[in-house]
């Protein structure tokens, strides 16, 4: 199939449009430039799944592999949409040309799932909803938990926390964040959603708070593993006190987490010394 010709098009269209609806992440390569005798010319196109599977072309052989390699980075690492150049005898082709390719993550909107619906959590949500999050409200308590007070929530679930855990638990690409209305119920959604390890699970508190709900985790077997994903206090440490200041420092760190890591891991390592 010539990546260039217009089934190409259309199949590398069709490919993204699957991704969208079925809410998939995937990277489209395209090849911006091309010098000398390289494979992939002009308008060449290929889409790379996180597993590494390909739709489409932009040449082959080893330039293919190192833009399928530089694709999943890309996934990975948050920073978003990038062009990447490639000498191709650098890569021992014998060709001697040059290849640019622009890379650009297709990331599924995130979900994140509010469990609370006071004060903190709606100062979330007005936040989430401007980073394009897709929000889920869960608390029993219906003069707390509706329309009125969250007006950018997909979703409004009012039933007891255990009863939602049991029901309907989070899945493995959701974001998690506790802000319930005390201390015991916090505790019940955190061993509750962490057995089935969302992508992220964040809780807010005091470093006392924090430091006793982990103790009592591992006093229930939680493995070390499974404790250490748990972020609580959730937020960057900037002197938040409001519940919109707290709200846009739990924003703040998922922010981090989902474009550059190195900043967020550096971030934890400087609050943890203070």
């Amino acid at each position: 199939m010539d990546p260039t010709s217009g089934v190409g098009t259309k199949v590398i269209a069709m490919e993204l449009q699957r991704l969208v609806d079925e809410e998939e992440p995937g990277v489209l390569s395209l090849v911006v430039r091309s010098v000398g005798s390289a494979p992939g010319k002009v308008g060449a196109k290929m889409v790379v799944m996180p597993d590494g599977s390909i739709q489409g072309t932009v040449g082959g052989g080893v330039v293919e592999a190192r833009v399928i390699a530089d694709a999943l980075n890309a996934l990975d690492d948050g920073r978003g949409p990038r062009t990447v150049h490639y000498k191709l005898d650098e890569l021992g082709m014998s060709c001697g040309g040059e290849m640019s390719v622009y890379l650009e993550p297709i990331e599924p909107p995130r979900r994140v799932i509010l469990y609370g619906g006071g004060h903190v959590a709606a100062a979330l949500a007005r936040v989430l909803h401007i980073l394009d999050c897709r929000i889920c409200v869960v608390d029993e308590r219906v003069e707390w938990a509706n329309a009125e007070r969250f007006p950018d929530a997909e979703e409004i679930v009012n039933r007891p926390f255990a009863e939602q855990l049991a029901a309907n638990p989070p899945r493995g690409r959701d974001h998690v964040l506790i802000v319930t209305r005390g201390h015991d119920q916090d505790q019940l959604v955190l061993e509750g959603v962490l057995p089935h390890q969302p992508v992220y699970v964040g809780m807010i508190g005091s470093q006392k708070k924090a430091a006793k709900s982990l103790d009592l985790l591992r006093a229930k077997d939680f493995s070390e593993e499974l404790v250490g994903k748990v972020r609580t206090p959730v937020g960057l440490e900037i002197g938040a006190v409001t519940p919109e200041e707290i709200a846009i420092s739990i924003a703040a760190e998922l922010v981090a987490i989902w474009r550059n890591k190195q900043v967020m891991a550096e971030a934890k390592a400087n609050n943890s010394g203070n």
